[in-house]
Parts: structure tokens; C-alpha cells; sequence
């Protein structure tokens, strides 16, 4: 109970204090910021030289900005492994550039010298290392099987090279050589550009600790998230599901992605609120990974109004697909309905499952489309599993692609869209598309739009999507609606994540999740090779 009230004062100052920073942030104000899609090197040399190599891509992107940043942040599990730990202090007065007399941790090289970095080009910097914490592994419970305490971590410093915030990830996903912090940990710092941050890691973004939390308890606008991020279809791939989440947050994200699309990893962006994206990136047209530093101006206040000629719309040009994807494990226990490809179609159609209903408002015209290849509407009231005992319940009712009549064939790729980027041999125009969506309320959820073009694999911007949002006595009614014609849609749908309704028991099972953990542990079992070898 100590701890709890505890933590309620510290979340209660944090927000009072956030208060005040942003009652006087100049909200016509912007900053510059940079995310790193970023290819870490797994093979091909001792821990030690992968490390270096890895460092010196770091060293190089940051060097690649000329100066002209305020922050830059690089993602999970990137840079260095549990062969190579360092230790992270809590913040410093000084520069960790520079050892000073009074230094008792044992930080690593590669950190002092990512210190200097932010110092010579004078930006904040955001890093994930692999921790080794200065405690000893408590004789009580079972650490990691290397003997001593590991954190998944974040490292700010500021433009001097001193540290200012570090965040140790919470909520871990196949991490077996990692561990938990006792409670979990609510980080942020704030800069002089007037913008106070908060951040967390990957997994986390799933769950309302610390995500919501930062958001919703400390009324945190711009809000940083490293990945190394498995994309699923057809709801949850990266860049989209980044897309989303800032979007019914209303906030400015800045996400930075692994890359690694062989293992089905890539994702990264900047996105402001219901302003859409700003810099995004999927590696969708190749299997080996890029090292690219992405670059927007972002506005203090995610709400302030834009320029609608900064929008970025990607080319509609079709592009192959070769980035590997997950599939949604639970399709066929979603209440769907198949749209028939006629020309000239159009329906007006409500799909209830449990206590969600849906109505569908749609018209659309095929041409010429390959038989066997078809849309449809679903709902689904349902619980992920995800590792061990972790949990989402989830809402979800839209319109997804399907690359056959079979419903378990939905968030599949054809061998034609994966050569060609083609979803069929001609596209479907969707003239109208409106969803109507009977969400109960509870006090901790979220509700996201989750839209996806076939080109790229990116979310639909503002210019092409309206949402809306009405709470009534007992339910939450979205209202999403297609602003322009459209001829490559896989998904437009209303994702609602509910953080406090859980699973019965555990016998819930997801295939999906098996294929995920297969193809995430391919690059776990690489680097952990390196253990052996060495």
C-alpha cells in the first residue's frame, strides 16, 4: 500500500509539473527530430567488433544530420548484447563524455563515446542498451541465467552528454537474459526546446503501464518509443499500429524501428497526433535492412494546426512485398461477412459479436480482379495471448483484405502482391467506406484507427481518413469514414485495446504468437551465439 501511495504522489507532481512546462511552451513553436531505422550487425565477428560496427553506424547517422537536430533516438536491441553490458547511471551533473574521479559504475566505451556524440552535435540522443545493473541478483528470485541483474534500458543525455533519463523496459517479450524492475518505472525528462518527453520500449507500447500511464496520468505530449517491432496483419503492423496509437492519444510520437526484414522487424517514424505522419518508413520492397536516419520538423503542441502541404502521401505505385509478416491468429472466430465482387456494389451492413456491434457503410467497384481474391467485413470481441501470462482484450470491427473466399486466409499475402505489390491482377475502388462502430466504455482503453495501404504497407493520412468520437451513457461510438476514393486498401478498421479485462485461465493459445516467437528468437539464437563462440 506504501508503494502504491507513493507512486500516486510521484505521478500527481509529474503532472503538475508537466502542467507548468506546458502552459508556457510557446505552443507555435516546433523542434527538429530525427528517428533511426537501423540494421544492427548480428554476424560475422567477435561480440565485441559487432558492437563497434554497430556503434559506428550510430556515430555516422548522428555525424549525418549536420547539426541541425534536437533529438535523435535509435532503437531496441541495436547496439550492444548481453556480451557486451554496460553499465547506465540514473542521470549525472556532468557529461559522461569525460571520466570523472568520482565515477563508481562501470560504463562502457561505446556509451561515453555516444555521450560525446550528443555533445560535439549538440542534441539530446536517446539509446537501448543492455544494462548490467551495479546490484547483485537477489537470492530470492531467479535473474537471468548469466548470475546477475539485466535490463532491457533506455539512456537519454542531453546536448552536453549528461544523463537525464533512463527507463528499464517493463513489459518483456522473449527476453530470456533480461529482467524486470521491481515496480515498473515511469520515465521523463525535459529539454530546453520547451518539450518534456516520455519514453518507453516496444512491448510496453501494448499495455496501459507505463504507455497510458505516461499519457493519460501525466498528460505527456511527445512521447518516444524504441522497437525491434514482429509486424502482423492485417492490425497490427508498424508503422500503422505507431500511427494509430499517437493518433487516438493525440500526441506526437517519435518511434524508431530495428531493421530486420528478413525476421519480419522494420517500422519507423515521427507522427503528430491526428496530423498524421510526418517521416515513416517500412523495409517492405527488400530483405536486408537499412541503416536511414528520418527527419521532420515537429510542432510542440501535436494539436497545433499544420500546413496541409507538409503531408506526406506516399506514391500509390505498387511495390513488392517481401518484408515478412504475421498473421492475426483468431480470424476464424471473427463474425464476418464477404463483400461480393460485382461492379458497382453497394451495402449497408451491421455485424454484432458479443457486446460490440458494427454498421458498415460501403460501395465499391472491381475490375477485372482475379477470382478467389476478396474483402471482408468482421468483428471480433476476443483475448490475446501474447508471452507467459500477458494479456490484451481486444474490440476490433472493419474491413479486411483476404487472399482467397477462406476467412483463415485473411492478413495473407499472395505470391502476386509479394512479387509484384499487386493485391489482384486489377485493384478495387472503394468510392465509399464508413464504419459505425458500438464500443462499450471502460475506464482504461484505447481505441485506434487501424488503416493500411498496400503501398508500403503505411496508414492512411488525415487528408484520407476522418474519425470521430462520441461517449454516451455506456458506450464510446466511433465514427470512421474514407475521405477520398481508394484503390489499395488492406485494411480500415476501428482497433480498440481494453487494458483491465483478462483471460479466464491461460489455456488461450495463438498460433500467430508461435510464428512470432519463432522469428524473433531467429535473431535471439544469432546473437546468443556469440556467447558460445566466445
Amino acid at each position: 500500500m506504501a508503494g502504491f501511495q507513493l507512486r500516486f504522489l510521484w505521478i500527481l507532481s509529474g503532472f503538475f509539473l508537466v502542467t507548468v512546462v506546458l502552459a508556457n511552451d510557446g505552443s507555435d513553436g516546433f523542434y527538429t527530430a530525427g528517428v533511426a531505422e537501423f540494421r544492427p550487425e548480428i554476424m560475422g565477428g567477435s561480440s565485441q567488433q559487432l558492437l563497434e560496427t554497430n556503434l559506428a553506424g550510430y556515430l555516422e547517422l548522428i555525424a549525418s544530420a549536420n547539426g541541425t537536430t534536437d533529438i535523435i533516438v535509435f532503437p531496441e536491441a541495436a547496439l550492444n548484447s548481453v556480451v557486451t553490458l554496460t553499465a547506465v547511471p540514473e542521470s549525472t551533473k556532468l557529461s559522461l563524455c569525460e571520466e570523472q574521479p568520482d565515477d563508481d559504475l562501470e560504463i562502457a566505451p561505446f556509451l561515453r563515446k555516444l555521450a560525446c556524440a550528443a555533445r560535439e552535435h549538440s542534441t539530446y540522443l536517446v539509446v537501448n542498451v543492455k544494462e548490467r545493473a551495479p546490484e547483485n541478483c537477489p537470492s530470492d528470485i531467479s535473474c537471468t541465467n548469466l548470475g546477475y541483474v539485466v535490463h532491457n534500458t533506455n539512456v537519454v543525455f542531453d546536448r552536453q552528454g549528461a544523463v537525464i533519463s533512463r527507463y528499464r523496459k517493463w513489459n518483456l517479450y522473449l527476453e530470456p537474459s533480461t529482467d524486470r524492475t521491481e515496480e515498473p518505472e515511469l520515465a521523463t525528462f525535459q529539454t530546453d526546446f520547451n518539450a518534456t518527453f516520455g519514453h518507453f520500449i516496444c512491448f510496453d507500447m501494448l499495455f496501459y503501464t507505463p504507455a497510458q500511464d505516461l499519457v493519460e496520468g501525466l498528460g505527456i505530449r511527445n512521447v518516444i518509443v524504441t522497437k525491434m517491432f514482429n509486424s502482423e496483419l492485417p492490425f497490427l503492423t508498424a508503422s500503422q499500429f505507431q500511427q494509430g496509437w499517437a493518433w487516438s492519444n493525440r500526441v506526437n510520437l517519435l518511434a524508431s524501428g530495428g531493421s530486420f526484414p528478413q525476421g519480419g522487424i522494420s517500422g519507423s517514424g515521427i507522427y503528430a497526433g491526428q496530423q498524421g505522419a510526418l517521416a515513416r518508413l517500412m523495409m517492405t520492397e527488400e530483405t536486408v535492412g537499412q541503416r536511414r536516419l528520418l527527419l521532420a520538423k515537429v510542432p510542440l503542441n501535436p494539436e497545433q494546426d499544420m500546413d496541409d502541404s507538409d503531408e506526406i502521401l506516399e506514391t500509390e505505385d505498387p511495390t513488392p512485398i517481401k518484408l515478412k509478416l504475421l498473421q492475426q491468429p483468431e480470424l476464424k472466430k471473427f463474425t464476418t461477412w464477404e463483400l461480393p465482387m460485382i461492379k458497382g456494389s453497394s451495402v449497408e451492413k451491421r455485424i454484432c459479436q458479443e457486446d460490440l456491434c458494427c454498421e458498415f457503410r460501403i460501395s465499391w467497384s472491381p475490375v477485372g480482379t482475379k477470382p478467389g481474391y476478396s474483402y471482408r467485413l468482421g468483428v471480433w470481441v476476443g483475448v490475446r495471448r501474447y508471452e507467459e501470462e500477458q494479456y490484451s482484450a481486444i474490440r476490433l470491427c472493419g474491413l479486411f483484405t483476404c487472399s482467397s473466399s477462406d476467412v483463415e486466409s485473411c492478413g495473407l499475402i499472395s505470391e502476386e502482391q509479394r512479387e509484384t505489390g499487386l493485391l489482384a491482377e486489377n485493384q478495387v475502388v472503394f468510392t465509399e467506406l464508413q464504419i459505425l462502430g458500438e464500443f462499450v466504455r471502460r475506464p482504461r482503453s484505447l481505441i485506434t484507427p487501424s488503416t493500411l495501404s498496400s503501398s508500403h504497407l503505411y496508414a492512411l493520412q488525415p487528408s484520407q481518413l476522418a474519425w470521430s468520437m462520441e461517449e454516451l451513457d455506456n458506450l464510446t461510438q466511433i465514427k470512421m469514414e474514407l475521405r477520398q476514393p481508394h484503390s489499395q486498401l488492406m485494411t480500415f478498421a476501428i482497433y480498440g485495446n481494453y487494458f483491465d479485462e483478462y483471460a479466464n485461465d491461460g489455456a488461450t493459445t495463438m498460433e500467430g504468437s508461435r510464428m512470432g516467437t519463432l522469428l524473433f528468437l531467429l535473431i535471439t539464437l544469432l546473437m546468443m551465439m556469440h556467447l558460445i563462440w566466445e
